[in-house]
Parts: structure tokens; C-alpha cells; sequence
């Protein structure tokens, strides 16, 4: 085999074990909660603490793979991701694996922000939207047998054992890597000064502070003094990091990156994609079981075709990007996301069940042609030094749209429910409490939908314009 397509199967390993971990996580939390004779938010700080812990550090540990190799850092994070795992199987309180948990996404950070910047290095340009393709196959994959498999494995031999395998599939992971991984020679620009530690504390910080609020904003009430504080506390992080960075020889995140058109908008386009798309994903769920009546078992299933479009799609319309041309092929993704959204700016309370089934498929099919061509557009538009910082950006984009999407989709809802005299929380979407509750929370998702549509157009004419801009200006 070329030394190239191993490389990206152990590139691809380490971002399916992630995703898997992630997913499987999420379906172990009952039973976690039940063992430690504890509430259910409490242990759901074992998926939140992790998750924080992956956004807050995938910039920081994209530059410093910049500064100091990206095998390194990729192999040291499968490791910590291992040791993370053998700890949170071995934890005897709900606090040592939330702990262990937050260890583990340190590693997910360093692996997620490396493996783009390494599977770029090693193919080609005209390559790269089918290969990161493949990549969101892998992460598509990860997705649908998380829940399925942990479920079971959970089920069986118990949630110890869940973490356990993971620790061992990753540990195989690391050891590959150190095997198959060449180090690459450090990037000129980038080995200059030091890291830029005073910016990545306080950008860590401010994500935290920032996905903070936003996470408990719709559960404890935007006007309450605990979020406004966090508010006012990811305001003052980011002002310091942007005085802090505009000052430093080389800054962490370089500010110049965002006067290139295909970064700035990328991301741009990315953080109003993945909103829109967890927005609808979030929602969707409520929708089967306080609407349709179907059981958590029968919502699964209806989720799951939507992931396995995400998992088939991906590669295929990443082979077809590379030919036709990355921004454009994303630019049809983003508009295949603003239809599904369409069809729930149209769902009703008496819609049919497949409808919805459908629209997530159309939603997962319009993420599936836009990541890959969006992130090689990207990656493309920023010089091999900065490979790592940029590979780190673009799942940092991913991360915050789907936590700000998240977060909006919630807050719509409750406004809606509210204004019609009901309870302003999901927990009362309950076919046993009439239709009217019913008919309140399909508005509410309606109402989200056009707000989400209404973004989404702005965005999507603005990136229309800079591709024919861009490309009437390369032809001769």
C-alpha cells in the first residue's frame, strides 16, 4: 500500500474514534447516572466537559502542531486520549470521570486539529476535497455506530467497558502513528518565536466562557445574572485577545488570514451551515417522541438515515468537488441545507413522520456536499505553515455552529411556546397536554426555520458573488 493511503487510514482511524466516542457517550449517560446515584445534568458534564475541552483547544493545538510537528502532537494526543479512557473506565465517582472525560478531549483536540493539516500534506491539491471527503465518511461512520454499538456494548458488559475498548482502539491508533506518520521539517514562517501562550489561554477561555452561556443560557434564562456575567465575560476575553494578538510577532490565530475571501467566508459559511443543520437536528427528536409518540429505540432509527447519507455521501461528492471546483460545489451544499431547512419552515403537528425523515436526509445530504469542498477551500487559501491553525479553525467553526444552532433553535422554540401560554421548555412537548402545546412547538420550529433561511440567504448571496468575482478574475 502507498505510504500515503496509510497515512490517512490512521488519520481517519483516530477522527472515526473520536466521533465514536462521542456518539456512544451520549447514549451511556443513563446508566452512568443511575451507578453514581446521581441527577441526569449532573452527568451530562461527562459529554459537556469533553466537548468543551475539544472546542476550546483545536486552534490552540493546530498552531502549536505548526511550531512543533504535527506527528507529535497527533501522536501524543491519541496517547492521552488512551490514558484518558483507561481513567474514565477505572473512575469511581461521577467527578473522576467527568475529570478523566475532559482529559480525553485534550487528546480528541490534538487529533482533530492535526489529522486535516497531516492528510493535506501527503496529497495532492486536486485530491484534497475527495479525501476530506472520505474523512467526513469516517466521522458520518463514527456517528451512526456510536449509539448503536455503545448501546449495546453498554447494554452487556457495561459502560467500563465502553471506554475501555476505545482506549485500546486508540492506543493501536497512536502506535500506527508513530509507525506510519513521517516528521515533517517545521515551516519556516512558523519557527520563529515562541508559541503564543498568553493568546491561547485567553482564546481557550473565551470559547469556554462563549459555549458556556450559550449551553446553559436556554436552561437557566437569558436575563439571569449567571448568564449575563458569562456574557459579559466572553466580551472582555475577546477584546483581550484581540489587543494581545494584534501585538504578538506571531499571534496564535493570524488576523491577516481573515483578509483572504476563501478563509473569512469559509468559516463564515461553516459556523451558518452547522447552525442551521443542529438547529433542525436538535429539534427533530422532540418532534418524534412529544409529537409522533415514538419511543427513544424507534428515534433513533428515524435519526440514523440521515447519518448514513452523511457517511455515503461525503466521499462520493468529494471526488465529484474536486473536478467541478470546491467553492462552487459548496456553495450547492449550502443550498441543498436551505431547502431541507424550507421543508421545516413548512412542518405542522398532524405532518407525516417521513417528512421530517426526509428533510434531516436533505439537511445531512447538503452537509455532506458542502464540509468536504468547504474545508478545502480553506486549507487551500492559507500557506503549509499554517496548515495546523487552519485545520483546527475549521472543526472550531463546526463545533460553535452547532452549539450556537443549537442554542438559537432552543430559544425560538421557548420564545414561541411561551408567547402561546405554555411552559417555555422542551420537556413540555407532550401530546398528553393537548394540542395546542403541540401546535406551539411546530411554530416554534417553523419560526427558527425562517430565521435560519433568512441568515442563510444573506450568507450564501455574499459567497455566489466572491466565487464569480474570483473566477472571472482567473480567467484571462
Amino acid at each position: 500500500m502507498e505510504h500515503r493511503y496509510r497515512v490517512f487510514f490512521v488519520c481517519t482511524g483516530g477522527i472515526f474514534t473520536t466521533a465514536f466516542d462521542a456518539s456512544s457517550s451520549i447514549v451511556a449517560l443513563p446508566t452512568i447516572a443511575l451507578q453514581f446515584g446521581t441527577d441526569l445534568p449532573t452527568a451530562q458534564w461527562v459529554v459537556i466537559g469533553n466537548s468543551l475541552a475539544i472546542a476550546a483547544l483545536l486552534v490552540p493545538m493546530g498552531r502549536l502542531s505548526d511550531l512543533v510537528g504535527r506527528k507529535r502532537i497527533y501522536v501524543v494526543g491519541c496517547m492521552l486520549f488512551a490514558a484518558g479512557s483507561v481513567l474514565a473506565s477505572l473512575a469511581d465517582a461521577v467527578y473522576g470521570l467527568i475529570g478523566s472525560r475532559i482529559i480525553v478531549g485534550l487528546g480528541s483536540a490534538m487529533t482533530q486539529a492535526t489529522a486535516m493539516a497531516i492528510l493535506v500534506r501527503n496529497f495532492d491539491v486536486t485530491e484534497r476535497a475527495r479525501l476530506l471527503g472520505f474523512q467526513l465518511g469516517g466521522v458520518g461512520l463514527g456517528a451512526i455506530l456510536g449509539p448503536a454499538i455503545g448501546g449495546l456494548i453498554v447494554g452487556t458488559i457495561g459502560w467500563r467497558m465502553l471506554y475501555a475498548l476505545t482506549a485500546i482502539a486508540m492506543l493501536g491508533i497512536g502506535v500506527a502513528s508513530q509507525r506510519i506518520l513521517r516528521p515533517r521539517s517545521v515551516h519556516p514562517e512558523s519557527a520563529e518565536p515562541g508559541f503564543d501562550i498568553a493568546g491561547a489561554v485567553l482564546f481557550s477561555s473565551l470559547l469556554v466562557a462563549g459555549l458556556l452561556t450559550l449551553t446553559l443560557g436556554p436552561r437557566l434564562g437569558w436575563t439571569q445574572p449567571l448568564t449575563l456575567f458569562g456574557t459579559a465575560l466572553f466580551a472582555a476575553l475577546l477584546v483581550a485577545f484581540i489587543v494581545v494578538e494584534r501585538r504578538h510577532p506571531v499571534p496564535m490565530l493570524d488576523f491577516k488570514l481573515f483578509r483572504r475571501g476563501d478563509f473569512a467566508l469559509g468559516a463564515l459559511a461553516a459556523v451558518v451551515v452547522f447552525m442551521g443543520v443542529s438547529a433542525t437536528r436538535f429539534l427533530a427528536p422532540f418532534f418524534f417522541q412529544g409529537v409522533k409518540g415514538f419511543d427513544p429505540a424507534g428515534v433513533g432509527l428515524l435519526m440514523m438515515p440521515a447519518a448514513i447519507v452523511i457517511a455515503i455521501g461525503g466521499p462520493l461528492i468529494g471526488r465529484f468537488a474536486d473536478g467541478f471546483g470546491v467553492r462552487r460545489s459548496a456553495n450547492i451544499g449550502f443550498f441543498v441545507v436551505m431547502v431541507a431547512l424550507a421543508t421545516f419552515a413548512l412542518v405542522e403537528a398532524d405532518s407525516p413522520t417521513w417528512l421530517v425523515v426526509v428533510a434531516l436526509m436533505v439537511s445531512a445530504l447538503g452537509v455532506a456536499a458542502f464540509s468536504a469542498p468547504n474545508a478545502a477551500a480553506i486549507m487551500n487559501s492559507v500557506d503549509q505553515g499554517d496548515h495546523g491553525v487552519a485545520s483546527g479553525f475549521v472543526n472550531l467553526c463546526r463545533n460553535t455552529g452547532n452549539t450556537i444552532g443549537i442554542a438559537f433553535g432552543t430559544a425560538m422554540v421557548a420564545l414561541t411556546m411561551s408567547r402561546a401560554g405554555f411552559p417555555p421548555t422542551l420537556d413540555a412537548v407532550d401530546a398528553a397536554l393537548g394540542q395546542g402545546v403541540l401546535f406551539a412547538f411546530t411554530r416554534g420550529i417553523n419560526t427558527a426555520a425562517i430565521a435560519l433561511i433568512a441568515i442563510c440567504t444573506v450568507v450564501l448571496g455574499i459567497l455566489i458573488v466572491w466565487t464569480t468575482l474570483t473566477r472571472t478574475r482567473r480567467e484571462p
